[in-house]
């Protein structure tokens, strides 16, 4: 792909960004079934239209969005403000979920979106207990040198945002809004210490207001990020017990804080342990069930693994395709045991991850 095709797909990926009827379901079917930007524009209208459940206009404008001028203009002040998919520091783990973004606003550290990361999510209205448990989880995390990712919401969210800052892992918030839109609007001092101490994402085109419908689509976002979610206080209609839920469904881990029995709060956490959630009484609970933090919990984070030069099984293994385990076996001469014990010994140290459907990829 030349310099001026990826340039052309990247501008088309944001212009995708300005068209509200393009739901990450819309997103999804459109890569799935037409393919690249390039091939979409060679597609009839009336079939796009057909296939989106969309009107023909609106086909005209997913076949070349950027024909229209105000489009046009915006995709060229926002292109060094953003990742797209085809980009290569575009998030490995949001690749893997079931309708990525086409495109990412940023602003702030993005090299933090390549670390490891667990998300710390909870109630608004959090207590006084809910507030001290996410400021001791994500000031520790963070301290550990991994990353925390919340929704910049009040309460929990905000209180895991401002623990995590000082910390080498710092922090990643996700925005249900545009990236110039503070909301809400009492953390406009948090949005500017997160954008030059850590990072803001979101998928919404600036200028988008807080809109309710659009807050479960960025939890996706949240739970896609990270290794593993942590609830702190939920109630049993909770925003964050969605982003369990996603967490879940993205093949993640979710853990969950105990607390008093007759709080409100208390309710989605005791009912995600009685679910299978991992209960957290310390950040060891977590690096416990996430084998890739292991060295976190022994305070080795800043230490690098060397590769192996000398085993055969890494070189099979790529970063941007799995491979299946039977695939290795044929391609190795390897299998059973012997084969089992060398993928989690690369596993253990960080080198490949499982995915779901029993393959494996390299990690970055």
């Amino acid at each position: 792909m030349s310099d001026n095709q990826e340039d052309s797909i990247r501008r088309t990926l944001i212009a995708y960004s300005f068209l509200p009827f393009l739901t990450p379901a819309r997103l999804r079917m459109l890569r799935e079934h037409f393919g690249t930007p390039p091939e979409v524009a060679r597609f009839a209208t009336g079939a796009i239209a057909g296939q989106l459940n969309i009107s023909v206009d609106e086909a005209a404008c997913v076949k070349n969005p950027l024909q229209m001028p105000e489009i046009a203009a915006s995709v060229n002040q926002l292109r060094n403000r953003a990742i797209t998919w085809i980009d290569r520091d575009y998030p490995y783990l949001l690749r893997e979920i079931a309708d990525p973004p086409s495109v990412l606003f940023v602003e702030g550290n993005r090299s933090l979106l390549g670390r490891d990361s667990i998300a710390v999510v909870g109630s608004r209205r959090a207590s006084a207990y809910g507030l001290s448990a996410a400021t001791e989880i994500a000031r520790s995390l963070s301290e550990a040198g991994v990353t925390v990712v919340s929704g910049m919401a009040r309460g929990i969210d905000g209180a895991a945002h401002r623990a995590a800052m000082n910390g080498s892992g710092s922090t990643v918030a996700v925005l249900g809004t545009g990236i110039d839109q503070v909301y809400p609007r009492s953390h406009r001092e948090l949005a500017r210490e997160l954008a030059t101490s850590g990072l803001i994402v979101t998928e919404f085109a600036p200028g988008t207001p807080p809109r309710a419908l659009n807050f479960p689509i960025r939890n996706r976002i949240i739970s896609g990020l990270t290794l593993g979610t942590v609830i702190v206080e939920a109630t049993g209609r909770s925003g964050s017990l969605i982003t369990a839920r996603l967490a879940a469904e993205q093949g993640r881990e979710v853990f969950a804080v105990p607390g008093p029995i007759f709080h409100p709060g208390s309710h989605g956490p005791h009912r995600l342990i009685q679910y299978g959630a991992k209960l957290v009484h310390d950040i060891d609970d977590i690096f416990v069930e996430i084998p890739k933090l292991a060295g976190f919990a022994r305070g080795e984070h800043q230490k690098s693994i060397p590769l192996p030069e000398d085993e055969p099984l890494l070189q099979l293994i790529r970063f941007d395709e799995s491979i299946s385990l039977d695939e290795l076996a044929t391609l190795s001469g390897s299998a059973g045991h012997a084969l089992a014990e060398n993928l989690f010994r690369l596993e253990s140290g960080g080198l490949i991850r499982s995915v779901p459907g029993g393959r494996y990829i390299r990690s970055p």
